[in-house]
């Protein structure tokens, strides 16, 4: 009985605070490296619970997962607590939808004759590559997360290598790590000369922004990725003092609408506090660097809301119209869409010591 009691409270907790993302609307996908991984960890849900030990299903989390808040250990807790029902139960994990590394599943625990149901919920995780696969990483919305901004064009001899680090990097981190390629006096240059000039250069390429303030990176040496690396690692462990609760975003038309509610800390001044949000093209197999390489992450629209009055309880919306009227090299909005948003401190004069990045999040698009 005292099991049975255990382990119907450490189910209403998960229920109940519902910290799991969750999404109900299945759609099909057909990205067959994901659904190996996918369907090798429901072989191990199927054929492992319910036993206290589960190491083999942990072994498909990261060490650093973190779901809304819940880490490894709670995932863990989690499934041991299936092993104190007294009765055999049958276990089912099915893939409803993949869009880049973000996934959606259902878990299904029933008795064997399906005619009672102790738990079905889809859970909304993200991936990040291993090796030869795939772990379960989280959304990571708990903690900070960085954004690298990179000045580029497709004629430009030295981008390629920062790109290439770049995106390196993002299927190392993962949702803890974003990046925007701004291109400049090429065909897919929506207007980022201002941009370029506001950071304080005036022309030379590639050139890297790292976290607004944190350090800037030219040049195209060989150690690239792990000069950004260095940088970037010690910003993730710092204190998070900026959270994105509840982000929305939704495309009409010609016209990208979002909301987000946004928790900031007492220490974060909020003069010249900017949301930005910029969308962008995930991966163009139609436009190609100087070295033929397909270009990842080519922003589209980029717009700023001033909310350096904002009620810290307050919605914060945002618009980012004229979707019909992008960069030349494109002819219609392209399918695969993310939008990064990020809130930083934006003076008139950019100033390194104060223009800092305080927190980043990414939302796939789905059309």
């Amino acid at each position: 009985m005292k099991k049975l009691f255990l382990f119907t409270m450490i189910l209403l907790i998960f229920v109940a605070c519902d910290r799991f993302e969750h999404n109900l609307e299945p759609t099909v996908d057909n990205e067959n490296f994901i659904i190996a991984f996918f369907n090798t960890f429901a072989d191990s849900i199927e054929t492992i619970l319910p036993k206290e030990d589960v190491t083999n299903i942990m072994e498909f989390f990261h060490d650093n997962y973190s779901n809304n808040g819940l880490i490894k250990s709670d995932v863990e807790n989690f499934y041991k607590a299936f092993s104190y029902v007294n009765m055999p139960l049958t276990f089912e994990a099915v893939i409803i939808d993949t869009n880049a590394f973000a996934i959606d599943w259902r878990l299904l625990v029933t008795s064997p004759d399906s005619e009672t149901t102790f738990m079905d919920t889809i859970i909304s995780d993200v991936l990040i590559e291993t090796d030869n696969s795939y772990m379960f990483y989280g959304n990571q919305a708990n903690m900070r997360n960085v954004v690298v901004e990179m000045f580029t064009a497709m004629s430009c001899v030295n981008c390629p290598i920062v790109e290439e680090a770049l995106h390196n990097l993002k299927e190392e981190y993962g949702s803890r790590f974003s990046y925007v390629e701004y291109h400049i006096n090429d065909i897919l240059d929506p207007g980022n000369t201002p941009l370029l000039i506001y950071y304080e250069n005036h022309g030379y390429l590639p050139y890297t922004v790292i976290n607004g303030n944190a350090e800037i990176i030219t040049g195209s040496s060989v150690t690239i990725q792990q000069d950004i690396e260095d940088v970037i690692v010690p910003l993730m462990e710092q204190p998070l003092t900026a959270k994105f609760l509840d982000a929305q975003a939704d495309i009409n038309g010609t016209t990208l609408n979002g909301s987000v509610q946004i928790e900031l800390d007492g220490s974060i001044s909020t003069n010249n506090l900017k949301l930005v949000a910029v969308l962008m093209e995930e991966l163009s197999t139609e436009h190609q660097n100087h070295s033929g390489e397909n270009l990842h992450n080519i922003e589209l629209k980029r717009e700023t809301v001033d909310i350096s009055s904002l009620n810290r309880q307050e919605l914060v919306t945002f618009t980012i119209s004229g979707l019909d009227q992008l960069a030349s090299g494109y002819q219609q909005l392209p399918d695969d869409l993310i939008l990064v948003l990020w809130i930083q401190t934006l003076e008139d004069h950019y100033n390194g010591d104060t223009c800092t990045i305080y927190n980043v999040i990414e939302i796939n698009i789905i059309r």
